[in-house]
């Protein structure tokens, strides 16, 4: 919670001192006071607008990534401090308390190291050793405290200074200016040592992006790095102040040598972000800090030249009209005047011509969007209309997916026409949510405020399995509903905008005229006779509630469509499935293909993109359960590397989430020991390949939790890669509270122990224990057993287990799933020299030591642990 506040409050008051001393700085920027002849007072004005122009674009674009928040922050702290002396000669001459005095006031400063540890601890990666982490959080909690203390006494001796007349001695030692040089000695020795571990955890990155990391550290340390240095030498150097200060040309010339490099900030941090990337900051926020850049330079042409003018009022505001705009001042104020004004008579136009240039897509989908209004008056039938209007709205947005559902008044139910989207009737409580809403409304289950949540769970389950993010209605004359518009998420991860929504509110109401007049020519033949050549069919029947389920086969697993009562490959009957045969525009589920403890697996075909892809079946959760696990997918799908199985996407079908992975063919390792331990090497190149998945893994923070030898997959190939990533901690999460059924009824097909394997003890009462879902019990870490903390040690303990069994040709731990536990948490791991006598030693000291009782001797990183198998690989050469 300090930490929260802290980054919520403290740049808030950061932005306020920062402002306040930029006016001052206008105010007294020529006055006697200002005249220092060892440090030139422009550098005020120049590195507080510098550090605050680089902080600005991290805090409000970057807002999704911590290490974006801190990095802004702690340059926007140190503009602060750049604010000071203005802030100070300004309430010098006026007495008393006032905005400017109490800004002066407000050392922000001081909470520069806090920022910057934040930062460490983050950047390049978060680390995921326990113990590292700790020290890393140790240190920021320090930093915090002396920041605290720095800033509060501070304050509190401003207090004192205007309650009393005088402030306390004590508190005026911890001042920046008056306290012997402890209030910066403190700030700039805490922030001082945070650069040197930046460097230390740079060497533990992958090779690219280590490269990116030491680009974006260089570009740190050549604007900063200088200016710390002389700091550090003034306070701390024997001798240096006094000689300096002696020899003015010489302190000048440093002063500047060391200050000027600071100005390139603005362009190299957000250069290092947008280009680079060393931020990895998730595309929401990149797009969002280019967004900020340039609506910024578009405001600053409109602001400054205003803003300069007021101040040089104040400022000469006793000198007579006459004398402000005479001699060259006239031209310097018509200069500005037409600047000013020429900005803001043309701000329209250059926001427009910065969309154009730096936001195309944007630009280009409010002229796609807007022309589509004028283009669906032309339409005459709903099939084109919903091919039509999904077209042009998914090329202006660009979307994960798109539906239209047009009423069709003869069944009472709303129909794709495009088949994208199941049917939905029209007398049902969303239907109705839709119709009564305003404006389009949107899909958001973690909103507490938001309507949908009071609908029911089947009527939710309809918006998950759309993928849709935002409805908007189509609405007759009268206010009936005549259709919708379902659309699924930007694949940008930008939020639907207000312009957009405006757009799509208008696409709707031209596309209303086209419904009234299809549904007007759709009953006019009821009004008359029928006759004998009239079909008394009607054009939609609703439909039966199992008619979009699959056929399955029981014994080979092939997949049919509903109407089939025999399997063509075996001859069997045919039963109802839990997945359809086609999910709407997407994918064609074709065979059974495996079966375990989180679900069931399908080989299907990917219509959009003709590729063969797994889809595995998840247990059915709630509505707001499958959104997250779709974000969470999303998540695990940005990351790639050459040994982790690519997650396509998630799905889901009424209520059942569908996890779409690569299909790999060459089989699982969980088969390949079944016939037989693995040769040596090729276990050691297993094991680096997976530890390399790991590191990852581990660097975008995920857990996998559930490692063993059917999650690790081959390709045709022979490719090992890592699947089921990502997952299943959400799954573990989700099944936290629940009570699950004996272990004996939960076995996967091919002899694994379930994925739902820990004893809870409950001394508390008699009854029998609980278990929770936290990954396949054989390869649970002692730590994972005893329901600790999860870190980066569960994955790489499962990890070490799986390559023992590929050596051994069996499971490591036998015996009861009691008998298990207890073995693992007791330490008692199969003495490698007795069990496999006929491989190297080499591998018993691996074993000992990634499987060691004790945590702090085993591996905690995955980079360790393939460090200790490339010594290993090497050693069997």
């Amino acid at each position: 919670m300090l930490r929260l506040s802290l980054s919520r409050f403290v740049p808030a008051l950061a932005a306020f001192k920062l402002a306040l001393g930029l006016i001052a700085f206008g105010l007294t920027y020529g006055s006697p006071d200002s005249r220092d002849p060892y440090y030139p007072y422009i550098f005020y004005g120049l590195f507080a607008v510098a550090f605050g122009a680089t902080a600005a674009p991290l805090l409000l674009g970057g807002r999704e990534d911590r290490r974006a928040v801190a990095l802004g922050g702690f340059f926007l702290v140190i503009a602060t401090a750049f604010a000071n002396k203005p802030l100070r000669l300004l309430t010098a001459a006026e007495p008393g308390i006032s905005v400017f005095s109490l800004a002066n006031a407000l050392e922000l400063d001081a909470f520069m190291a806090c920022f910057l540890w934040v930062f460490v601890r983050e950047f390049p990666h978060p680390p995921v050793s326990l113990p590292t982490r700790r020290r890393f959080q140790l240190a920021v909690r320090v930093s915090a405290a002396a920041g605290l203390l720095l800033f509060f006494s501070n304050l509190l001796e401003f207090v004192a200074e205007h309650a009393a007349g005088g402030g306390w001695a004590v508190l005026a030692k911890l001042a920046p200016q008056r306290g012997e040089g402890i209030y910066y000695g403190v700030a700039l020795a805490l922030t001082g040592a945070a650069f040197p571990f930046l460097l230390w955890k740079a060497r533990f990155m992958e090779r690219e992006e280590q490269r990116r990391a030491r680009l974006f550290l260089q570009l740190i340390a050549l604007t900063l790095a200088p200016m710390l240095a002389e700091v550090l030498l003034e306070m701390f150097a024997f001798g240096y102040r006094d000689y300096t200060l002696a020899h003015r040309p010489l302190k000048v010339a440093i002063t500047t040598a060391v200050l000027l490099p600071g100005l390139t900030l603005p362009f190299t941090v957000p250069y290092a972000v947008l280009v680079h990337r060393v931020l990895s900051v998730h595309l929401i926020a990149r797009r969002a800090l280019q967004y900020t850049l340039a609506r910024y330079t578009v405001l600053t042409l409109v602001a400054v030249p205003a803003t300069s003018l007021i101040i040089y009022g104040y400022a000469h505001s006793a000198e007579p009209l006459n004398d402000l705009v005479a001699g060259r001042r006239v031209w310097l104020l018509l200069s500005v005047l037409l600047i000013g004004g020429a900005a803001w008579q043309y701000r329209k136009l250059l926001l427009d011509a910065i969309d154009r240039r730096f936001f195309r897509e944007q630009y280009d989908a409010r002229q796609i969007l807007t022309l589509l209004v004028e283009r669906i008056r032309s339409i005459q039938e709903i099939p084109s209309l919903a091919n039509l209007v999904s077209r042009e709205i998914d090329l202006a947005l660009h979307l994960e997916g798109i539906a239209m559902l047009a009423l069709d008044p003869r069944s009472g139910m709303l129909t794709d026409p495009r088949s994208r989207a199941r049917k939905l009737d029209a007398s049902s409580q969303l239907a109705l949510a839709v119709s009564n809403a305003s404006a389009p409304v949107e899909v958001d289950f973690e909103n507490p405020h938001s309507p949908l949540l009071k609908l029911p769970e089947k009527e939710r389950h309809w918006l998950v399995d759309g993928g849709f993010r935002l409805i908007v209605p189509i609405l007759a004359r009268d206010g009936s509903l005549l259709g919708l518009l379902g659309l699924g998420e930007k694949k940008s991860r930008l939020p639907f905008l207000r312009e957009d929504r405006q757009l799509l509110h208008a696409i709707a109401s031209s596309a209303a005229w086209v419904l009234e007049l299809e549904i007007e020519r759709t009953l006019t033949p009821l009004a008359r006779e029928p006759r004998e050549e009239d079909d008394p069919t009607p054009s939609i029947l609703p439909p039966s509630p199992a008619a979009d389920y699959a056929r399955e086969c029981p014994k080979c697993g092939a997949l049919h469509p509903s109407y089939t009562v025999f399997c063509s490959t075996c001859s069997k009957r045919l039963e109802t499935s839990r997945v359809p045969y086609v999910l709407p525009g997407k994918f064609r589920f074709e065979q059974r293909i495996g079966a375990g403890g989180m679900g069931v697996v399908y080989s299907g075909a990917d219509l959009a993109l003709g590729r063969h892809v797994a889809i595995k079946t998840l247990r059915q959760v709630s509505p707001e359960d499958a959104m997250r696990l779709r974000r969470e997918a999303r998540t695990a799908a940005a990351v790639s590397h050459p040994h982790l199985a690519p997650i396509y996407g998630m799905e889901t079908w009424r209520g059942t989430p569908l996890l779409v992975l690569e299909l790999l063919e060459g089989g699982t390792l969980a088969q390949r020991i079944v016939r037989g331990p693995l040769d040596p090497r090729e276990t050691v190149e297993i094991g680096i390949a997976m530890a390399g998945a790991l590191s990852q893994l581990h660097a975008a923070e995920i857990l996998h939790r559930d490692i063993k030898p059917s999650n690790i997959g081959y390709t045709r190939d022979g490719v090992p890669k890592l699947m089921d990533f990502g997952i299943a901690r959400v799954m573990f999460e989700l099944r936290d509270e629940d009570e699950l059924a004996e272990l004996e009824d939960e076995g996967e097909e091919d002899g694994d122990i379930p994925s739902v394997a820990v004893w809870i003890d409950d001394d508390a009462t008699d009854r029998p224990p609980r278990r929770r879902f936290v990954g396949t019990l054989s390869y649970l870490s002692p730590e994972a057993l005893k329901g600790r903390q999860a870190d980066s040690t569960f994955d790489l303990w499962s990890l070490a287990v799986v390559l023992y069994e590929c050596l051994l040709g069996r499971k490591v731990f036998l015996g009861s799933d009691q008998q298990v536990v207890e073995r693992i948490q007791s330490g008692r791991v199969p003495d490698f020299s007795q069990v496999c006598p006929e491989h190297p030693t080499v591998f018993g000291e691996l074993f000992r030591s990634a499987l060691h009782r004790s945590p702090a001797l085993r591996p905690t990183t995955a980079q360790e642990l393939r460090r200790r198998l490339e010594a290993v690989r090497a050693g069997l050469q």
